[in-house]
């Protein structure tokens, strides 16, 4: 992670979100006192194999069909890390999605209440646009069926009202493929904090960011494991 060459892989955005999510945990007063909404990451994979169940929402078998079930089932319903219930516990979410042809990532931000999905890119490649696009736009019907499903609603792909899909604005731009990780994970971040300026993150920056996240990442989980056992 430390090469500039390199960008973040979806282990590296997993960890980091994970910190994320801890640092909620532990500093919860904070962010209640500064009014902050409710929100946890989830993991690189969990939007994409939401994405999977899109024909057969829109083309149901006869069998009733559900959302609320496997690993998309079991995080929605705080079961499995970061153990939250969507419309209980959290209000918002917050992942990305990876386009798998260009190794690039867009943040996303979900808002459960005020039924939006907001898009963090860095400069998505113009040929990829469109692609990128069609799997948000999918995104949107499904987890407006998801909440439907939450709330105890019957699903049916005509009655779906899709999210509103809109993208965060004045965001860092970067000129290079590798930079795209770690600005996606750093705006997301910000988001999440309220903080409006992101000036921060520019390619000079970006691999002061790189390390600052490792040496987060070792004092979050490393460092304590250690400490922990030297106790022992």
């Amino acid at each position: 992670m430390d090469d500039a060459e390199k960008n973040l892989n979806k282990e590296h955005i997993n960890v980091a979100f994970e910190m994320l999510n801890c640092k909620r945990v532990e500093q919860g007063a904070w962010f209640r006192n500064n009014n902050l909404p409710a929100a946890c990451f989830v993991p690189v994979r969990f939007l994409e194999v939401v994405g999977y169940a899109y024909e057969s929402v829109r083309k149901p078998h006869k069998k009733k069909q559900t959302l609320l079930e496997g690993c998309v089932g079991e995080l929605v319903k705080g079961l499995i890390h970061p153990k939250k219930v969507w419309l209980e516990d959290v209000d918002v979410i917050y992942g990305v999605i990876e386009d798998k042809l260009s190794y690039h990532y867009i943040g996303v931000e979900i808002q459960l209440i005020d039924n939006t999905i907001t898009l963090f890119h860095c400069g998505l490649p113009k040929a990829n646009i469109k692609r990128a696009l069609n799997q948000i736009q999918e995104l949107a019907v499904l987890i407006s069926a998801i909440k439907m499903e939450l709330l105890g609603e019957e699903v049916n792909f005509e009655d779906i009202s899709p999210f509103q899909v809109k993208f965060a604005e004045v965001l860092p731009k970067t000129k290079f493929p590798y930079n795209c990780g770690i600005f996606v994970v750093k705006m997301l971040e910000c988001r999440s904090l309220g903080l409006k300026s992101m000036a921060n993150i520019n390619d000079e920056t970006a691999m002061d960011l790189r390390s600052k996240l490792c040496c987060e990442i070792f004092d979050q989980f490393m460092d304590k494991d250690f400490q922990e056992g030297q106790r022992k």
